[in-house]
């Protein structure tokens, strides 16, 4: 895990830019820092203050020439810059920027192949050597054999940049799902990429403008940079499943979709038999899935709020464990919770269940309401774009307690609500789709048991009415209407502002789904877990953590979960219903069977209530809203509102 930076230009540029944006995103790779500058005339290899003296001594071919502060005042045309965090090889051999033999091709890479080895054992027995133990270095020859093709072969995570001075090409890739991040920028004269926005705000040739569409989008759609665009005018975001290939000779961009995930979208009724294939298939995958995501030079932990999904990762951690002694896991595993006083939200007591049962380390966080307020700018720098709730804190500081603990690497639960059906929301799509299918021997099975379900037959059938509603939104006028009055962050918009942007609700109205799977598949490709995984990237590197999600990138898995029919996905009342299944002997039968859902929530409402002057400082009059009374009034309610 790592951060990488870029910048390409018609013109010279001063080597001093490439060194500030990396040096804006230090906290995603402490250990090691790297930089090529590419002239008409040369190629210069460059390190920086934490560039250890085991690279620059190295006999590397990759190894830096030069420190970067001695460059300043000279001019080039290509600079690639890369900050590392150690996990795999932690020796010298691991710097990067990293090429071939023949120094011909180089790459910046951020993010973990997973199946590396495989991979450089299939490349071995193509002719290939390796002098080193990275997935860089497999990624790097598995583009030199394979091309463009070779992110087929990839599980895991990644965002790269490769020069290819063989094609004059820069060739840029993002993972399947999103989960590591990539931003560009490009005008006439400049290319210029990063692995978060803020280091291509250090760029002086990119104005500081706001993206009043995104704007629009976060207030009246509450969706946060969806499809390519950013906060910032000019700064887009790649999307997942896209590469970039620029042409250094003409500066000639293509953007290309490399991946499309699939769906088995026919309706079947229910099987036993079939069932026992899926759940025997899905528990295998999972196994196999954890199992890669603890390849690791660096110390191993997980993440566990007592949901399914972490508790899932943790039992399964333990399982591996019994079987193999992993170093970098040790005896005991450690699981990071943050706890709260308040019953509602806090989940203290199925963790435990979790950590008794696997016999773990606990470490535990217990943010509270003053914690927040001064950490508070630093969350916000840190996620770089305004975010939805102070859930995002809570992950916040299970990154620090990891960090504070000496671990490095962290399994996580994220994508496991978009893979397995783990919203309510899920449950109206479900019926609609027995129904539909005229299976009412099931249907009537689904309402029997739906005390096992986290959501009332009642709130099942509003959720249905309001998404058969939701037809009527293609309709202009009738959408003007509806939406009007029944969104209050749009009632509140200033009248001019909607009416300029108004377009953007249709145009990111998503289709109503007509299957499970295809709700399913609309969240994994869709806003839903890009969301996510951006609050785990930003919060984990901000504490120099990597954050493994094998939920959310293990292709394997995501693909054969996703050939699975939806009846066997809810089931007898039970979301999950295949991962509990599969789950079976090795999850605690209270977590197995929990039906229950808090999410990763906080006591915000009381944190919101005691800070009143925190309140009172945030609500702003601005040229976006109108009516600054009903501000005032919801500003008024928020504070005096007890909390009794």
């Amino acid at each position: 895990m790592c951060g990488i930076v870029g910048l390409v230009c018609n013109e010279n540029i001063n080597s001093t830019l490439i060194r500030d944006m990396a040096n804006t995103i230090k906290h995603r790779g402490p250990d090691d820092e790297g930089f090529i500058f590419l002239s008409e005339e040369s190629i210069v290899l460059a390190g920086g203050d934490d560039t250890s003296d085991k690279v620059w001594n190295s006999n590397f071919l990759y190894s830096p020439k030069s420190h970067i502060n001695s460059l300043e005042g000279k001019k080039f045309k290509v600079a690639l810059g890369h900050r590392r965090l150690s996990i795999l090889d932690l020796s010298p051999a691991g710097h990067q920027p990293m090429c071939d033999e023949a120094q011909k091709v180089w790459i910046v890479f951020n993010g973990e192949i997973y199946n590396y080895l495989e991979l450089r054992e299939e490349l071995k027995q193509k002719g290939y050597t390796f002098i080193t133990n990275t997935d860089t270095e497999v990624l790097l020859k598995s583009y030199i054999e394979w091309g463009f093709d070779c992110v087929s072969k990839f599980n895991g995570m990644w965002a790269f940049a490769i020069l290819d001075l063989r094609k004059n090409i820069l060739f840029l890739s993002r993972d399947r799902f999103g989960v590591k991040p990539l931003y560009y920028y490009k005008d006439d004269n400049y290319f210029a990429f990063a692995s978060e926005i803020k280091a291509l705000l250090r760029l002086p040739f990119i104005k500081k403008e706001v993206n009043y569409e995104a704007v629009f989008d976060y207030i009246a759609l509450g969706l946060e940079e969806q499809g390519e665009e950013s906060f910032f005018k000019g700064i887009r975001e790649l999307k997942p499943s896209y590469n970039i290939v620029l042409n250094l000779n003409n500066f000639e961009f293509k953007l290309h979709k490399y991946y499309e995930l699939l769906y088995y979208d026919k309706f079947e009724k229910y099987n036993p038999e079939k069932e026992k294939k899926y759940i025997s298939e899905i528990r295998e995958l999972i196994f196999e899935a954890i199992r890669l995501r603890l390849r690791s030079d660096a110390s191993v932990g997980s993440c566990l709020s007592g949901g399914l999904d972490s508790s899932t990762i943790v039992c399964v951690m333990n399982e591996i464990i019994k079987n193999q002694h992993l170093s970098q896991v040790g005896d005991y595993i450690k699981c990071f919770t943050a706890s709260y006083k308040d019953d509602k939200v806090d989940e203290s007591n199925w963790a435990k269940i979790v950590v008794e049962s696997t016999k773990s380390q606990w470490i535990r966080t217990f943010p509270t309401e003053k914690e927040l307020i001064e950490d508070l700018e630093d969350l916000i720098y840190t996620q770089d774009i305004p975010f939805g709730s102070t859930s995002i804190y809570a992950q916040y500081r299970v990154m620090k307690a990891a960090y504070e603990s000496g671990v490095k690497v962290l399994l996580d639960g994220q994508g496991g609500d978009e893979l397995f059906t783990g919203y309510t929301g899920y449950f109206p799509t479900y019926y609609r789709e027995l129904i539909k299918n005229f299976d009412f021997t099931d249907l009537i099975n689904e309402i029997k048991n739906v005390n096992n379900s986290p959501i009332d037959i009642k709130s099942i059938i509003k959720m249905a009415i309001k998404s058969e509603l939701g037809k009527f939104l293609t309709f202009p006028k009738i959408r003007d209407f509806l939406i009007k009055r029944i969104s209050y962050p749009i009632s509140l918009l200033n009248p001019e502002f909607y009416k300029e942007f108004s377009y953007r609700i249709k145009d990111r109205q998503e289709k109503i789904p007509n299957s499970l799977n295809q709700q399913l598949h609309q969240l994994i490709t869709g806003f839903s877990l890009k969301r996510l995984l951006r609050y785990e990237d930003r919060n984990s590197m901000r504490f120099s953590i990597e954050s493994r999600t094998p939920f959310a990138d293990d292709i394997n898995l995501i693909e054969y979960c996703f050939e699975i029919p939806s009846v066997y996905k809810i089931h007898n009342g039970f979301s999950k219903y295949v991962l509990r299944q599969a789950m079976d002997g090795v999850l605690p039968e209270q977590i197995r069977k929990r039906v229950d859902k808090v999410g990763f929530a906080t006591p915000e409402e009381k944190w919101l209530r005691i800070n009143k002057g925190f309140v009172e400082d945030i609500m702003f009059e601005s040229h976006i809203l109108k009516d600054i009374a009903n501000i005032q009034k919801l500003k008024n309610d928020c504070i005096s509102f007890n909390t009794q």
